[in-house]
């Protein structure tokens, strides 16, 4: 037995003990006592947790434990407090309180509870306290004292003491008349006793026990044929209590339309219903919609699509067109978009239609004029120039920034870069690998034509210089232009040696760190060997006298010595040989 069945036990049997007493004393004053019974309860939502707002509660009481119609009911609006108990009196919603018959027959009575339209709480046993009621009436009859009355067949009242014999009292059947039809629930028809035939009809008993009011034929437990006015709140429950595993719909209410239909040459029934679906079940958000099912039995409704979600806003049916027609207040949609890159169709739509949106130019990678810019499947996209505030930035784990051009005019350039900052740079290029070898910036040059001549990979052009390094300069060996190696050559005391140098094919520290990669071999008084490490037999070398001996007034550089890496110098005045000090360059 649970706690509510303990306090309304406890209740109950506090109430026999006084209601007897009470009956006696309110009899003999002439008022009628209340027929109300004490209940309290815990109001719970469908989760278990306390209600505490005003909430409608539905108490019925019953025959059966578990079936059957209830015998009476009503409906209290009560306030809970902060743990959801309340308190009310069974009966209090009615003038005449319980209805005295419910506990004349002695026969069992089961009170149920329904809390704000959910499911009926388990029934309770009724223990002694509601049957007390009839106590009231015991020594009364009809609610009138025994002194109203005389005995039958007596001209007056026996005092009290009379030794005369009382006759037995006859026994009165009451004056009941009038006829009925089976099955219909009996109406008193007047004041002296007469029955008669109700509007309620029930066929079927027990759980399949059907009402039907105005009808004989009903097809619902209970089955109305009229209007119905309903002054309170009409509730839907849950099927049942959700799980973890599982939400509960609400019961369905329902919408029968009937439409002949000509292959069939019958009448077919069209039924809507409405259902609130749980959403969100076992999260911390859970919700609901409210759906729309549209079914032809025998088929049953099925989904439509339209539905209303927990803050009104609504899904529409796959197919549904803009509202407006008729009465409706939207009556077209229309669509705006820039006249530069769009073009419209179609707009406004009044009734039905499509709305059409179309590039002029439509998006693509190559360099098209008004053409939003599509990547290709490489990620790339071709473009006569960009600008921005960064001028051009490329990030790439191969080429960071590249240039192409087409063009065969002055000024066609792959890449070009302009500053007007005077410590700022046109064209900047870094290398940070810290790897000999690696290019800041790299030019080539193959067909295009420059205007300051020839296939250009890098030009400078400057009022002050067109070309700057506080660096070595590197060009391909067979490349003109620039030097490709410098010696300053001692012939003169020995050990002969290369105390100053550059070598443009060593990077680095290297290039000029004597003897930077030459070696100096003497083949005879005033004539040496200088191989370079690299050929130059295909070069141009000059020599140029730094200090000489005996008369010497001449140095010959003759390419293509001991090797093709090397070339000969030769010390001469006059006919003779003699060791001196020179420059010797190869362009």
């Amino acid at each position: 037995m649970n706690r509510t069945t303990v306090f309304l036990t406890t209740c109950l049997l506090m109430l026999a003990s006084l209601l007897p007493a009470r009956a006696q004393k309110n009899t003999s004053a002439g008022v009628v006592v209340p027929r109300l019974v004490n209940y309290s309860g815990k109001a719970l939502d469908a989760q278990g947790r306390p209600l505490t707002g005003v909430t409608g509660v539905t108490f019925s009481i019953y025959k059966d434990q578990y079936d059957g119609a209830p015998l009476w009911l009503e409906t209290q609006n009560m306030q809970p407090d902060s743990k959801g108990n309340y308190t009310i009196q069974l009966g209090a919603t009615k003038p005449e309180g319980l209805p005295q018959e419910l506990f004349t027959s002695g026969e069992a009575r089961w009170l149920g509870v329904r809390v704000s339209g959910n499911e009926e709480q388990q029934r309770v046993l009724l223990l002694s306290v509601p049957y007390a009621l009839k106590a009231a009436d015991a020594q009364t009859l009809g609610g009138l004292p025994a002194s109203a009355f005389m005995l039958a067949g007596t001209g007056s009242v026996a005092s009290i003491g009379e030794s005369a014999a009382m006759p037995a009292p006859e026994t009165v059947a009451p004056a009941v008349s009038g006829t009925g039809a089976t099955d219909f629930l009996p109406l008193w028809t007047n004041t002296t006793g007469a029955l008669g035939n109700s509007v309620l009809f029930q066929s079927g008993t027990g759980s399949a026990a059907k009402i039907g009011l105005n009808t004989m034929t009903p097809a619902a437990t209970l089955d109305v044929k009229g209007s119905v006015t309903i002054r309170s709140l009409l509730n839907l429950p849950a099927t049942t209590n959700a799980t973890a595993s599982a939400g509960a719909d609400s019961n369905q209410i329902g919408f029968v339309a009937s439409a002949y239909n000509s292959s069939s040459k019958a009448a077919t029934n069209q039924v809507f219903r409405w259902l609130a679906e749980p959403t969100g079940n076992n999260t911390t958000s859970p919700a609901a919609t409210l759906n729309l099912l549209f079914g032809v039995p025998p088929i049953a409704p099925a989904e439509t699509g339209l539905k209303i979600n927990s803050k009104g806003v609504i899904t529409f049916a796959s197919g549904q067109s803009f509202p407006g027609t008729g009465s409706g207040t939207v009556k077209s949609v229309g669509l705006t978009a820039p006249s530069s890159d769009f073009t419209v169709s179609g707009s406004p739509v009044t009734g039905s239609g499509a709305l059409g949106l179309n590039w002029n130019v439509a998006p693509t990678s190559a360099d098209t004029a008004n053409a939003i810019v599509k990547r290709d499947s490489t990620g790339s996209f071709t473009a006569a120039s960009i600008i921005g505030n960064l001028g051009v930035a490329g990030y790439s784990s191969a080429v960071g920034v590249y240039g192409q051009t087409s063009g065969t005019e002055n000024g066609d350039n792959g890449v070009e870069g302009v500053t007007f900052a005077q410590a700022g740079s046109g064209v900047a290029g870094f290398n940070d690998s810290g790897v000999a070898g690696s290019v800041g910036v790299y030019g080539q040059g193959d067909t295009a034509i420059y205007g300051f001549g020839g296939a250009t990979g890098v030009f400078g052009h400057g009022t002050s210089f067109g070309f700057a390094t506080d660096g070595n300069v590197q060009q391909a060996r067979t490349a003109g232009g620039w030097v490709k190696a410098m010696a300053y050559v001692n012939a003169v005391q020995t050990p002969y040696n290369i105390p100053l140098c550059y070598n443009s094919t060593l990077a680095g520290a290297a290039a000029s760190t004597p003897p930077c990669g030459f070696t100096l071999t003497e083949e005879n008084v005033g004539v040496f060997d200088i191989d370079f490490g690299f050929k130059v037999t295909d070069r141009f070398l000059i020599g140029s006298l730094a200090q000489s001996t005996s008369n010497i007034s001449t140095i010959y550089i003759q390419p293509g010595g001991l090797s093709n890496n090397s070339a000969t110098a030769v010390c001469a005045g006059g006919n003779a040989t003699a060791n001196c000090q020179y420059y010797v360059v190869v362009f």
